[in-house]
C-alpha cells in the first residue's frame, strides 16, 4: 500500500490486448511506439563475422556480447535473448494495472532490446552517443539458424526462445535481435578522477529522462557505461501509472547503485551520487568545549 499523501498518476496508455502486435519491421527505427527510437545499423546487409565471445557464457543476463567484424570493421555485437512478459504481466496484475496498459506498450517499455533502443535513441537525439555511454551504431537482426553456429563455436545456446518455435524450421522462427556498439578494447582503472567523470556522465544521462537502474562495475568499460538494457526512458508507463514514492524509487535506484559501486571499488574518494552522511557530519560545526 502506498504511503498517505501520494497520488495515482493519470494513465495515458491503452488497455492490455489479448494478442501481441505483428512482428516489427526491423528495417525501421525501433520500437514502434511513441518516444525515442534507434535506427537500423547502416551496414546491416554486410555479413557479420564472429571473432570471440566477450560476455560470460553462463550469464543469466539479457544478452550475449561478441566481438565481430562487419565490413572489415571491429564492433561489439550485443545479441539479446527473447523477452518473456510473464513476470511483468504478473507485476501489473498485483498492482491493479494489468487492464490499463496495452501489450504493445508493455513490450516496448520492458523488453531489454527495446529498452536499449529507446535509451540510445534518446542519447542520439541529444548528441550524447559515445560521450556518456559506449557508442551505439544501430540495431540489426541475425537469422535463427545462427543459434547453432554460436552454440558450436562459443558454447552459447540459451536464448529463451519460446519452446513452440522449435517445432518450426529455422527459417520460420523469430530472428535474433542485436545492437551494434563500438568495441572498447582499452579499459581504465577506477580512480577518484575516473569515478567523478562517470558520475557526471550518469547525472547527464538522467537529465535526459533515462534511468539506467543497472550501475555496476561490470557494466563499465573505458569509463563509459555499457549496459542500458533495463533502463527506463521517458515516456515510460511505470513512471506514469505508479505512485510518487515508487516512481522516486525507480528513478533513484542507479544513484544508490553508483555509491555501492564506489564503496566496493575500495578507491579512496569522496565521489558520491547521494549525500554522504559521514562527510556531511564532518562539515558540521563541532560544539565548543567547556572551559
Amino acid at each position: 500500500m502506498a504511503p498517505k499523501g501520494t497520488r495515482r498518476r493519470q494513465q495515458k496508455f491503452s488497455p492490455m490486448e489479448k494478442k501481441p502486435r505483428a512482428a516489427p519491421d526491423y528495417n525501421k527505427p525501433l520500437p514502434w511506439c511513441e518516444g525515442p527510437k534507434l535506427k537500423p545499423f547502416s551496414s546491416q546487409n554486410n555479413a557479420v563475422q564472429f571473432v570471440s565471445l566477450l560476455s560470460d557464457p553462463e550469464s543469466e543476463g539479457h544478452s550475449h556480447v561478441f566481438e565481430v567484424r562487419i565490413a572489415e570493421k571491429p564492433y561489439a555485437l550485443k545479441v539479446f535473448k527473447f523477452y518473456d512478459d510473464e513476470m511483468d504481466r504478473a507485476g501489473l496484475q498485483l498492482s491493479g494495472h494489468l487492464g490499463s496498459i496495452s501489450l504493445e506498450i508493455l513490450h516496448a517499455h520492458s523488453d531489454p532490446f527495446y529498452n536499449e533502443c529507446r535509451a540510445y535513441g534518446k542519447l542520439i537525439e541529444k548528441n550524447l552517443n559515445g560521450k556518456v555511454a559506449v557508442q551505439c551504431h544501430g540495431h540489426i537482426t541475425l537469422p535463427a539458424k545462427m543459434e547453432d553456429e554460436l552454440e558450436r563455436r562459443f558454447g552459447v545456446g540459451d536464448w529463451d526462445r519460446p519452446e513452440a518455435e522449435y517445432n518450426k524450421p529455422a527459417s520460420k522462427r523469430q530472428v535474433l535481435r542485436a545492437v551494434v556498439k563500438e568495441l572498447v578494447q582499452k579499459d581504465v582503472p577506477f580512480t577518484e578522477k575516473t569515478l567523478a567523470r562517470m558520475l557526471r556522465d550518469l547525472y547527464c544521462i538522467r537529465r535526459q529522462g533515462i534511468y539506467p537502474s543497472d550501475i555496476f562495475a561490470r557494466n563499465y568499460k573505458g569509463g563509459l557505461l555499457l549496459d542500458l538494457s533495463i533502463a527506463k526512458t521517458e515516456p515510460h508507463f511505470l513512471l506514469e501509472i505508479e505512485d510518487d514514492w515508487r516512481v522516486k524509487t525507480y528513478k533513484n535506484r542507479d544513484l544508490w547503485q553508483f555509491d555501492d559501486m564506489v564503496e566496493e571499488s575500495e578507491v579512496k574518494a569522496w565521489v558520491r551520487a547521494l549525500p554522504n552522511e559521514e562527510y556531511i557530519a564532518k562539515l558540521r560545526p563541532r560544539p565548543k568545549e567547556k572551559s
